[in-house]
């Protein structure tokens, strides 16, 4: 089964030839994914090198392939807005600043004349705000959140400047556009600007990404799976009405970029279900629109610079206490303040603990604990005579969260010593082991993440206790052994022990 296509840049895909049948994974589904193989540093700037002096263009889209095969719905004036927007951050940037467009420079690219391209560009921006945008994640779950969290229009009369529109890039796109390291594609904006219709432009995205480029020569995708992506699902039920947007887009590939297709329905029981693309380098082509080096421009305000000095404060934070994640994704998820305010309040606990002589092992999966559940820290401090009052819902949670995190983490670094001392033919023998037990739920989840991450550690270590390839000493053998090794809640109450005991039942 077909993988999210790789990293235009830096991943090579597998010759077509290896792949041809494979079809490309719908956009809600789950399937296995194969191995992927790697170049060299030097063959990666070859390779990017050569795609740059194929389609001539020195502005670029680059977006995690997650994003660019997602599912879109817009007008096309709303979509080059946002193109032109995009074309303006690279993949190494730290933060999403206001990208400013001219309503001059707007106008001369999509050749608008008159007072309407104000209203135009006023419609495109609160289209923007409006429109959600669908990802697909890496277990098979999506999610949905908003392209643009903020739109300005300035009129320039204030300090003698052009009218101009500016847009706040919405900072859930920051793990899609910042940073990327593996699985994105470069996609040249002169050749994206050129398409006449949303539908075509699209079509361009997803084909160039799930072909690597042009890399790999066919593709086959489910027909409702690819309106999807087109946002055009519950449209054109009949596929010789669907053929009116692909024939449309096969004229505008041909004539404005670098890649060119044909296309064969194929039928599953009596209906046409699935489409093959045939993709081929179109070395005949003349985009549609020419840019200048830069057509957009960063806003720069104090506000940003405050925000990027917490995010890296932030970060900062979470690497003090060992924090084992994405440090710069956990920051985006839940807010650089709310990750200063969680790892402060849990230094405080932990300081309390260690007095009481009961300390918390495991700072980082506490802190993790604290902001899954939401926990709110105190707006100040409690008085002493407050201390002694029975565990709220939050921290009894918090607490055997804490406890059975500790608990586990012990466990993984007893398995995890136990698999460096296995030879590879041993090594090879538990995975045949999870292949042949495992849920296969749990196994797509495991194999979509590369073997490898936090469900492939925990499952393995299973197999591994299963079939006697680590042996844990007693106090890791259950919770109610390590309980009463460490007795961890000796400093709680009858009842606030009791509540402790039922909610690591259920973590547990």
């Amino acid at each position: 089964m077909e993988a999210e296509p790789a990293a235009a840049s830096d991943t090579v895909p597998q010759t077509p030839s290896e792949r041809a049948d494979a079809l490309v994974e719908p956009l809600g589904g789950k399937r296995r994914y194969p191995s992927r193989g790697r170049k060299g540093r030097s063959a990666q700037r070859r390779a990017g090198q050569s795609r740059q002096a194929r389609t001539g263009s020195t502005l670029s889209v680059t977006q995690g392939n997650p994003l660019a095969l997602s599912r879109q719905e817009m007008g096309i004036l709303t979509k080059r807005l946002l193109v032109l927007a995009l074309s303006d951050i690279t993949k190494d940037d730290l933060t999403l600043e206001p990208i400013r467009i001219t309503a001059w420079e707007y106008a001369q690219l999509f050749n608008i004349s008159g007072k309407s391209i104000y209203s135009r560009i006023e419609e495109s921006a609160r289209e923007l705000l409006e429109q959600t945008i669908q990802i697909k994640e890496p277990n098979g779950d999506w999610v949905m959140f908003q392209w643009v969290s903020e739109a300005r229009y300035d009129n320039g009369r204030e300090d003698g400047q052009m009218a101009a529109i500016e847009i706040k890039i919405h900072d859930r796109l920051k793990p899609y556009l910042l940073q990327l390291r593996r699985d994105f594609s470069i996609i040249p904006t002169e050749q994206l600007l050129s398409f006449e219709s949303f539908n075509s432009m699209r079509l361009f995205e997803v084909l160039y990404t799930a072909s690597y480029a042009g890399e790999r020569d066919e593709l086959i995708f489910d027909v409702d799976d690819l309106k999807l992506r087109l946002g055009l699902d519950g449209k054109y039920e009949r596929f010789k009405d669907f053929r009116y947007v692909l024939d449309k887009a096969q004229e505008e590939f041909k004539a404005y970029t670098c890649l060119a297709y044909e296309y064969e329905p194929l039928k599953v029981g009596r209906k046409y279900q699935r489409v093959r693309f045939s993709i081929s380098r179109n070395d005949v082509f003349k985009p549609r629109v020419r840019l200048p080096a830069s057509i957009a421009s960063r806003v720069a305000r104090d506000s940003d610079k405050e925000q990027l000095l917490k995010e890296l404060q932030a970060v900062d934070a979470l690497k003090d206490i060992g924090w084992a994640q994405d440090t710069e994704r956990t920051v985006t998820r839940y807010g650089p303040q709310r990750v200063l305010d969680i790892v402060a309040y849990a230094r405080v606990l932990q300081a309390r603990a260690e007095q009481a002589g009961r300390p918390i092992y495991n700072l980082a999966g506490f802190v993790n604990s604290l902001l899954q559940q939401g926990v709110e820290p105190p707006k100040q401090e409690e008085p002493a005579e407050e201390r002694d009052r029975p565990l709220t819902r939050e921290e009894v949670r918090a607490v055997a969260a804490a406890i059975a995190d500790s608990f586990h983490q012990a466990r993984r670094q007893r398995a995890n010593g136990a698999w460096e001392q296995l030879t590879s033919e041993q090594r090879d023998l538990v995975h045949t082991l999870m292949q042949a037990t495992l849920h296969r739920f749990t196994l797509e989840r495991i194999e979509a993440a590369g073997w490898e991450g936090a469900l492939y550690e925990t499952s393995r270590m299973d197999v591994m206790a299963t079939h006697n390839f680590v042996t844990f000493p007693p106090h890791l053998q259950g919770m109610d052994a390590y309980l009463g090794t460490y007795d961890q809640l000796a400093e709680y109450g009858d009842e606030d022990r009791e509540r402790i005991l039922a909610e690591l039942k259920e973590v547990d």
